[in-house]
């Protein structure tokens, strides 16, 4: 029964029916039963809701954790947008801006929101591109494109695209999101870069160059096209390093792959070398070759990229130029500088082999300047081409001609036993120069005076011998012309008391022994002191001051005499300019200066003026050349040298044939009379330079008196209408010492004998 029955029967005192209390016990447990499932049921739903309640905390937990980080993710795309200059946009599907990020409104210029994206960043052609990207937007396509744009009245602009659709439940565009980018700077550092790729192409495709690449790890060599064309190569040529250094000529190989080893093991900076290469006809060409190798963090070269270009015309060019400067342009002969090593090697040898001789020609044609005043220079070229052919016909094998200047050559004759095998070459010289030339149907006779000397061990230089044949030269021409002359030392006799005067003058130079005297130049109205003339004086260590017609003479009769006029132009320059630091308020002071005929023909005297005049800094005004009548010609530089400035003054003048026509002369600034017409008693004689002065004078030349001695001749000049005058009445020739002191009074008094 159940208990909630038996307690209410026990509570009631009658009895009830049995069946009743059947029917009752079993509608309790019915009501149990269904209550317990009831509770069981509210448990598992109390349960269930528990745990739905549960899952809806942790969802929002994790929804809440997910939105953070959205957040923190959207503010981070924001600011790499923002650093990054990114315009962001938000458009409706009728590509209007709904809203844009401030790098948009940067970009645009101004706030774009509510206008059409297209009309603020303008496309080229933008409705096509409109039309375009509708298309692919509402059907839900995303667009990417780098395109041309304008922003405004702004310069046109490469602008990088990205655009994403935004679509409803129901497939209809909501809006789009874009991106736009400025990529201005990187398209045209892009076209930049192309165009230097295009120009490097179209560079290498004008030129010659070989552009190679050496992948030294695989050992693979790439070469341009222009390989093939340079090596003349077959379309087979492999790659193998070996197609090029297989091609470069034994002399060069060593040099070469030392040059490649220093480089790669880091010794030198780049590679420059210069080698020969055969071609595939075998012909052989220079090559330059330059580049650069490129190395790994260790330090090792890993590759090697450089230019191969063809200089074979360059280095002809060199060589060329090399030959030149050791030839003759004329007659294609070793000049004086090639001779002169030969020589040294030559007498090296003799140092080596004691018994060793070798001997020296010193050849001169004479009257070689009667032939170039008669026909001209070109003529005279002619001849000289032509004897420079036949005196190469007089060599034994071995020998060698050279062309020393002007109109002299030199002959070095190889293992000769003495003077007397030199003599017999001389002899073959003077043979061939018999027969006439021919120059342009004129037949010319000419002739050559040679000077020999044998060198040996007893020289102590090359240019002693050289120096010794010029000397006997010199000597063959004083006999006569035509002539052949021994120096003296190799009979074995004493040289003469003129040879030895003569050697002596030739180390003059070097050992200081010339001096330079000054005589001053007066004006006749004032006595001030117009200028100086340099003379050259020979103070000899034994014989005291050699008088000037003595060594004047001996030096023109030898050539020394350009080298002695060039000294006292230099040290008379020199010193006015010393005169004019010193003194000062020296301005219109002049220095003159005698020139000879020999100088006068130097073919650079011009040139050589213009050296000394900046050495010495002084002007080409301030500079006086006496010239005598006799050295006066057209062909001695007067025109060029006065045009430079420099004044020209006629020396001697008026003993010559020709005084009158020189007196016309544009180049002739100044005459100095000879003193033979001061000196001159006869009414005549006085008479004839009156008439000289008056036409000098209207000719606009200055007039100088030379040798003035008294006081008398003074006056006669001044009468005659001269200008200035010097001479020993004024003062005896004074050194550069004396003439500071003079030059500080400015004026001179004369004196008499």
């Amino acid at each position: 029964m159940h208990p909630r029955l038996r307690r209410q029967l026990e509570a009631i005192s009658k009895e009830v029916p049995a069946e009743f209390i059947e029917a009752v016990d079993a509608a309790y447990r019915k009501a149990d039963k269904e209550r317990a499932f009831m509770e069981s049921s509210l448990a598992n739903l109390t349960a269930l809701l528990r745990r739905s309640q549960g899952k809806d905390a942790a969802w929002s937990a994790r929804e809440a954790v997910l939105r953070q980080k959205a957040i923190r993710s959207a503010r981070r795309v924001a600011r790499v947008l923002e650093k990054s200059g990114t315009a962001v946009l938000d458009l409706d599907p009728q590509l209007t801006v709904r809203s844009a990020n401030p790098a948009a409104v940067k970009l645009c210029g101004a706030d774009p929101v509510g206008k059409g994206v297209f009309a603020l960043i303008e496309p080229l052609d933008a409705e096509a591109v409109t039309a375009k990207w509708r298309q692919k937007l509402e059907h839900g396509e995303p667009v990417a494109q780098t395109m041309a744009c304008s922003v405004g009245e702004r310069r046109a602009m490469a602008c990088d695209w990205v655009c994403v659709p935004r679509l409803r439940r129901d497939g209809k565009l909501a809006g789009i999101t874009v991106l736009v980018r400025d990529e201005t700077e990187r398209v045209e550092a892009q076209e930049a870069l192309r165009e230097r790729e295009e120009q490097l192409g179209l560079a290498l495709a004008g030129t010659s160059d070989v552009l190679w690449d050496w992948d030294l790890r695989a050992g693979k060599l790439n070469l341009s096209v222009r390989w093939r064309q340079l090596v003349g190569a077959s379309p087979s040529a492999t790659s193998n390093p070996s197609e090029w250094l297989d091609r470069v000529h034994p002399e060069d190989t060593v040099s070469l792959r030392a040059a490649l080893a220093a480089h790669f093991e880091g010794r030198t900076e780049t590679l420059d070398h210069e080698h020969r290469m055969r071609r595939a006809d075998g012909e052989w060409r220079w090559i330059a070759m330059r580049g650069a190798a490129m190395r790994d963090a260790s330090g090792a070269a890993v590759r090697a990229v450089g230019l191969m270009t063809d200089v074979t015309r360059y280095r002809q060019l060199i060589d060329r130029m090399a030959h030149d400067a050791r030839h003759d342009a004329l007659t294609r002969l070793p000049n004086r500088t090639l001779f002169l090593d030969l020589l040294r090697h030559s007498f090296n040898r003799t140092r080596r082999h004691s018994d060793y001789r070798f001997g020296v020609l010193f050849i001169d044609i004479d009257r070689f300047k009667a032939v170039n005043d008669a026909f001209g220079h070109e003529a005279g070229d002619d001849l000289l081409a032509q004897i420079a052919r036949r005196l190469e016909s007089c060599l034994r094998e071995g020998d060698t001609l050279a062309r020393h200047g002007g109109d002299e050559f030199t002959m070095w004759l190889d293992d000769v036993r003495g003077s007397a095998d030199a003599v017999r070459v001389a002899d073959r010289v003077h043979e061939v120069m018999r027969e006439p030339f021919d120059l342009g149907g004129q037949r010319v006779q000419s002739s050559t005076s040679i000077g020999v000397a044998v060198g040996s061990a007893t020289y102590k230089a090359a240019e002693e011998v050289l120096r010794d044949a010029d000397v006997a030269m010199y000597r063959a021409k004083a006999l006569g012309k035509g002539r052949t002359a021994v120096f003296q030392r190799e009979a074995g006799g004493e040289p003469s008391p003129q040879l030895v005067a003569e050697t002596d003058l030739r180390g003059a130079l070097l050992r200081n022994e010339l001096r330079v005297l000054y005589m001053p130049i007066v004006e006749v109205a004032t006595g001030k002191v117009q200028g100086l003339e340099a003379l050259a004086r020979w103070q000899h260590p034994r014989l005291g001051l050699v008088a000037p017609a003595k060594f004047l003479e001996l030096a023109t009769e030898t050539g020394l005499i350009i080298s002695i006029d060039r000294w006292v132009l230099l040290t008379a320059s020199r010193q006015l300019h010393e005169w004019r630091r010193e003194l000062g308020d020296l301005e219109r002071l002049t220095i003159s200066v005698n020139m000879s005929q020999k100088l006068l023909e130097q073919q650079d005297l011009p040139v050589q003026i213009d050296r000394m005049l900046r050495e010495a800094q002084i002007e080409p005004g301030d500079l006086n050349l006496d010239i005598n009548e006799i050295s006066y010609g057209p062909d001695n530089h007067l025109a060029a040298l006065h045009q430079r400035g420099l004044g020209l003054h006629m020396d001697d003048f008026g003993i010559g044939q020709q005084w009158l026509r020189h007196l016309y002369s544009d180049e002739v600034d100044s005459v100095k009379i000879d003193r033979s017409f001061i000196t001159a008693s006869a009414g005549a004689d006085r008479q004839v330079l009156k008439r000289i002065v008056s036409i000098a004078r209207d000719l606009g030349k200055k007039v100088i008196a030379e040798g003035v001695e008294t006081a008398e001749q003074l006056k006669y000049v001044r009468e005659v209408g001269c200008d200035s005058a010097q001479g020993y009445f004024f003062t005896t020739p004074i050194d550069g010492g004396d003439a500071s002191s003079l030059l500080k009074t400015s004026h001179i008094a004369g004196r008499e004998n």
